[in-house]
């Protein structure tokens, strides 16, 4: 891999990772449960569950949605998998289902493992809960926990996320095809919502698409290897992790190691509220700016022209793809996100240089959850905190 190394990078990109110092995660007790029981061993799992294949990650919290939003979620996910299952009956997959929990809700975490565990399902399911908040430490206790069985690769996933038929089926076949080397995703569709910050991001996400898509966590497949030590703490995003590891500056396609396969489809709704969208929009920016500022220049100024500003001259090459028009809204839009990216970096360097660097940057949001698989059943899908 070509992670992330002290030498290469620059002054600026130095003095502003110098402004970011989280906090390591907290060693907190996690809770296994397999069919419906309460497993306190994890050596259990080593001798209970098929080594190799592909890890499935389905990452939630107690005050995401009710019980029965998580039932359908998961239900949604192993019909799925059972697409899988049916065209590669030698694969072994294991579905890991990650339950997070605020103060006072590990007894609620822990019934809804178990009654979620107690789902009849074509692959193993193993539950566990861990208190506290963050993507990421769901992310690498999964790791942590799988790392005996040695999975070839890691398909991670959304709760929110609906499957097109054959969805995860492709992508696991074109993860064969490619030599099982890299990250593949599925091409997913951000669906608007009635609000005007709903309809908004539509409208700018609309005219930013870079020309390389890259893979999302919402629904991506992605070699062992990348992950096989976790995700730093200075990583505040999954796929931005794997972006980085695997761009390749010095290859005539950067993006060669990443790939979003047209055929797999799937659809997930914007959140709605205008708060929720710019803690999102923020979090999203502390990572590009973090990310570029971690990694060698080289792969740096390569994501930061070839992607994150494509289209903004003269940083980066013009895009007149689409008409003069839509290139003058692409310019205006990258223009805006310049300005507030060297906000951000600034704000960084400043912290570095007075030694009070930022400890922590709020997760996304706490927005009203509504998945496309849960329309069926309106009853299943209630207000998150």
């Amino acid at each position: 891999m070509r992670g992330r190394t002290d030498s290469g990078r620059i002054w600026w990109q130095r003095a502003v990772a110098r402004g970011f110092a989280p906090l390591p995660p907290p060693h907190t007790p996690v809770t296994l449960v397999r069919s419906g029981e309460l497993r306190p061993d994890p050596v259990d799992l080593e001798t209970s569950l098929p080594s190799g294949g592909l890890g499935v990650l389905l990452p939630t919290y107690v005050a995401r949605c009710d019980a029965a939003a998580h039932e359908t979620a998961l239900r949604h996910l192993l019909d799925a998998l059972a697409e899988v299952r049916a065209a590669r009956p030698d694969l072994p997959l294991t579905l890991w289902l990650g339950m997070q929990y605020g103060p006072g809700e590990q007894a609620e975490a822990l019934d809804r493992l178990v009654r979620l565990t107690e789902v009849a399902a074509p692959v193993p399911v193993v539950g566990f809960a861990l208190p506290g908040r963050g993507k990421l430490r769901t992310v690498n206790t999964a790791l942590r926990l799988s790392r005996p069985l040695g999975h070839i690769g890691w398909l991670w996933t959304d709760d929110d996320v609906e499957f097109a038929p054959g969805c995860l089926a492709r992508l696991v076949d074109r993860f064969h095809e490619r030599g099982r080397t890299g990250a593949v995703g599925a091409h997913l569709v951000a669906l608007p919502r009635p609000s005007a910050a709903s309809r908004t991001m539509d409208r700018i996400s609309g005219v930013t698409v870079p020309p390389g898509a890259c893979p999302a966590a919402a629904c991506m497949l992605v070699v062992a290897d990348v992950v096989a030590a976790g995700i730093p703490a200075r990583r505040l995003a999954d796929d931005g992790h794997v972006l980085f590891e695997l761009l390749d500056p010095d290859a005539a396609d950067p993006l060669h190691d990443l790939e979003v396969l047209p055929e797999a489809r799937g659809s997930f709704y914007r959140v709605s509220r205008t708060h929720d969208t710019l803690r999102r929009l923020r979090r999203s920016l502390y990572s590009h700016v973090t990310c570029t500022a971690d990694y060698p220049w080289p792969t740096a100024r390569t994501y930061l022209t070839g992607t994150l500003f494509h289209g903004l001259w003269p940083l980066a090459a013009w895009d007149n793809s689409g008409g003069p028009v839509r290139g003058l809204k692409r310019w205006t839009v990258k223009a805006v996100h310049l300005t507030w990216f060297c906000t951000v970096a600034a704000g960084l360097a400043a912290r570095g240089a007075a030694g009070r660097p930022l400890r922590h940057v709020p997760w996304g949001d706490d927005g009203d959850f509504r998945s496309p698989a849960a329309e069926e059943h309106p009853a299943a899908a209630r207000t998150g905190r």
